[in-house]
């Protein structure tokens, strides 16, 4: 790992050539990696990583590169490179860096690995898998991450992190005879193993469902009904939304539909989305932000209304917007009133999305998704797996019509969400 004074060192050098402002931001990591494999632990192993970028600002000019070493050669001619690009860049007033702060450092997580819990945890999924769902087909990995983070900028701005986490990923499917479910999988981010991984998450209802789901049908026909969506379709969508109608490039390139509403009601008074990003339910915070501001917590939207824009700082010099809250990276729906079970005895036809898949919307919003591992309801009760079926929603029309919130969250993390019904969805066979 690069040592701060190293850093403090380039950021002179840099200047010494010309550079106006600098900003260096370096990191390392280790991680251990532990992998079940056809239902066995047989393979393990070390991975350790490290990166270097530089941003410099000169005459309104902006230039950046990245680095995996920096020895001396490779340093030089990566310096000789990035003053020659530029030159060669367009002057925008609106590039700058963040500006002089007092230095913090954070640390975060278990300080060292626990490889027996480790190999605990994951011989208890095994295990459960083999006993409790015997038509499962699943791959299994749980790593532990160590990082170490130095931010520096020519400003005085000094941000140093060291973080760790353990990360657990599985992806399944069910296999009955010659038939077969979809894939589906789960991910979460954790600070401690004190749990079961099969108790975290609704991972153990997750292979009960793909168990269900080798046996789908077709919805009976298209309709327009209410769409429960699942704390991880859910987030992908919110996210999608955030990024498309209120992030920097949005305003930058004037597609958003609210390019001026701070104060305004745009969104479903049910929903509250905020960046909590040093929650500590979280397991991986973000204590600074990709543009240098110590990170803090805000409302995106509270009660539907537009709390905040979620922009860097370049994209609030560009637009003469102020930065408040900068980007947003850990998203928190809290829980709402409604358990899962009644937000499904609520809908009289529907569907229990429990994952999807979808393109980027149109600058209007308008996107189609096609709907997997996901059931269909009619008069409150789940009738039984679909098979693929298309979605097709407006976005912001979509966050216009929330019927329900439900109790019941998935904590990922580095962000939290329960289920979600929005009302009015077109449905349609695939």
């Amino acid at each position: 790992m690069i040592k701060r004074e190293e850093l403090k060192q380039l950021i002179t050098r840099l200047q010494d050539r010309g550079a106006d402002k600098v900003t260096l931001s370096a990191w390392s990591s280790s991680e251990e990696e532990f992998n079940l494999i056809y239902k066995e632990l047989n393979l393990l192993r070390s991975v350790e990583k490290q990166g270097l970028n530089i941003v410099v600002i000169k005459d309104q000019k902006q230039a950046n590169t990245s680095l995996n070493q920096w020895d001396e050669a490779a340093l030089s001619t990566a310096l000789d490179d990035l003053m020659i690009a530029l030159e060669s860049s367009t002057a925008d007033p609106a590039f700058d860096i963040a500006p002089y702060r007092e230095a913090e450092s954070f640390f975060e997580g278990p300080e060292e690995l626990d490889a027996g819990k480790v190999v605990l945890r994951l011989e208890e999924f095994a295990h459960s898998m083999k006993q409790d769902f015997t038509s499962l087909s699943f791959d299994a990995t749980l790593t532990y991450e160590k990082r170490h983070e130095h931010y520096l900028n020519s400003n005085g701005v000094d941000f140093e992190v060291t973080a760790a986490a353990y990360g657990f990923n599985t992806m399944f499917t069910a296999k009955e005879g010659a038939k077969m479910s979809s894939m589906n999988y789960t991910y979460f981010a954790l600070s401690d193993l004190d749990k079961p991984l099969m108790e975290i998450n609704f991972t153990r209802e997750l292979m009960r469902q793909i168990c269900q789901q080798v046996n789908t049908s077709p919805i009976p026909v298209s309709f327009t009904g209410d769409i429960i969506l699942s704390p991880t379709v859910a987030s992908d969508l919110v996210y999608t939304l955030i990024q498309q109608q209120l992030g920097s490039s949005a305003l930058i390139t004037k597609s958003s539909r609210f390019p001026d509403h701070l104060g305004q009601k745009i969104f479903d008074e049910k929903l509250c989305v905020f960046n909590k990003p040093t929650d500590e339910r979280l397991a991986t915070s973000s204590f600074y932000s990709s543009d240098g501001f110590r990170a803090s917590e805000h409302p995106v939207i509270e009660n539907g209304v537009l709390k905040h824009y979620p922009i860097t700082l370049y994209a609030a010099n560009k637009t003469g917007k102020q930065r408040t809250m900068g980007p947003a990276d850990n998203l928190v729906i809290e829980a709402g009133d409604n358990s899962l079970k009644d937000m499904i005895r609520n809908v009289k036809q529907g569907i229990l999305c429990m994952r999807a898949s979808f393109g980027s919307p149109n600058a209007y919003g308008d996107m189609s998704s096609v709907l997997k591992n996901s059931y269909y309801i009619e008069d409150g009760e789940l009738k039984y797996p679909i098979s693929e079926t298309m979605m097709s929603l407006n976005l912001v029309d979509a966050f216009n019509k929330i019927k329900a919130i439900s109790r019941e969250t998935v904590n990922f993390g580095s962000t939290i969400f329960p289920y979600l019904c929005l009302g009015d969805i077109f449905v349609s066979p695939k």
